[in-house]
């Protein structure tokens, strides 16, 4: 079944999973880049943060990129706010990227494109995409459409201790229905040629 034809109305703990929580994790140790990817609740964002913070100390890396501006739900810059927290936590300052100018996932990835050219790259360049996971699908589904280059390998890392696990969401009714609308959403951006389709099955 592609992606697309996924009825929401009938999610069930299985299609949830296999959605929203079915990304493998990669070991690497180094990375060329390390996006962490911005929210506009704070909570959350501090959960990607902590995460980030444990992969920055553990390993090597080029430059850090920090995306996300004032969402539409937000009043906090977050890049910035992000950029506090690890110069804070001796990070080096030197290293860090800002990308303050989007308030969606989707100008996120756009912004980053842009900004390190990654359309242009000739070398092998590594980047390593730091969020929750449930978030995933829809950068990988986006960066799957815009970005047209052999070249960039991503590692997907996420948070691991979350309030947002899949056993929270499934037993939660309000996220359930939050997961639901995020379906609806990503089948949206699907017709409108935002993003790829996916099997799911």
């Amino acid at each position: 079944m592609k992606l697309s034809e996924v009825d929401s109305s009938k999610l069930n703990n299985n299609i949830i999973k296999k959605i929203f929580f079915n990304i493998k994790k990669e070991n690497y140790k180094y990375a060329d880049y390390v996006v962490i990817y911005g929210c506009h609740i704070k909570e959350l964002l501090n959960e990607r943060l902590q995460h980030a913070l444990k992969i920055l100390k553990e390993h090597d890396y080029g430059k850090i990129v920090l995306t996300g501006g004032i969402g539409v739900n937000g009043d906090f810059n977050e890049s910035e706010y992000m950029k506090k927290f690890l110069v804070a936590n001796n990070i080096d300052e030197s290293k860090i990227i800002i990308e303050n100018e989007s308030t969606t996932t989707e100008e996120n990835n756009i912004n980053i494109m842009n900004m390190l050219n990654l359309n242009s790259i000739q070398n092998f360049t590594s980047i390593a995409l730091i969020t929750h996971e449930f978030h995933l699908l829809r950068i990988i589904l986006q960066w799957a459409k815009i970005l047209n280059n052999n070249n960039i390998y991503f590692y997907y890392d996420f948070v691991d201790n979350t309030k947002l696990s899949y056993d929270k969401i499934i037993n939660t009714p309000e996220l359930i229905e939050s997961i639901r609308k995020q379906l609806e959403k990503t089948k949206q951006f699907i017709k409108e040629g935002q993003y790829i389709d996916i099997n799911i099955d």
